[in-house]
């Protein structure tokens, strides 16, 4: 399953299924130090008595809260999610290295172990296994300068879809911290080639 962004910016984007159908919002307003990102989910409606074979769910893009992510420049940011409220520092472990910063690994509702992968460009998550079996893959918005053109996009397996609502508000946490530190090397390299007056 693919989840198109309405946004090139994961923490500020409508995610569409393959049909068209807005299934998540995340909202991130801007704002000094601590940030908050709101996540929600689609209310299916509920089938009415009389709309003939009761099988079709009809979704009028309601959304209720899926869970909440307060991202604190200074001490470890939290995560409320499925009625619990978390440190990051306790929800993930830091595993590995890569230019974007260490790997994280947590434990899905399956009981199965996960790692997000912080690469250039995007994140992927795998199983944490030997086989690093791939569940997730953001790929960012392509121009179509090389290849064909599409929106930014979150590629779920079909071992993912039954923790779709886990591995979202983990790659928001993900693609935050990645973005963050792909800015900051950035910066560092803009700052330190230069030295005239």
């Amino acid at each position: 399953m693919n989840l198109h962004l309405s946004d090139r910016s994961p923490i500020n984007a409508t995610y569409f299924n393959d049909d068209g159908q807005a299934i998540y919002k995340v909202e991130t307003p801007i704002r000094l130090g601590t940030r908050t990102s709101t996540i929600t989910r689609v209310i299916p409606n509920d089938a009415t008595p009389n709309d003939g074979d009761g099988d079709e769910v009809d979704m009028r893009d309601r959304f209720g809260f899926l869970a909440q992510i307060e991202h604190k420049p200074f001490s470890s940011s939290v995560i409320k999610f499925g009625g619990i409220e978390t440190e990051v520092k306790h929800y993930f472990r830091k595993e590995g290295w890569s230019w974007y910063g260490r790997d994280r690994v947590f434990t899905g509702p399956d009981g199965k172990e996960y790692r997000w992968l912080l690469q250039s460009w995007s994140s992927k998550l795998v199983l944490n296994d030997a086989a690093r079996t791939r569940v997730a893959k953001f790929r960012t918005k392509s121009y179509g300068i090389i290849g064909k053109a599409h929106p930014a996009r979150l590629e779920i397996q079909p071992i993912g879809e039954a923790i779709m609502d886990t591995i979202l508000v983990t790659f928001i946490h993900i693609e935050k911290t990645r973005k963050d530190k792909e800015r900051a090397s950035r910066n560092a390299s803009a700052g330190g080639g230069g030295g005239g007056g």
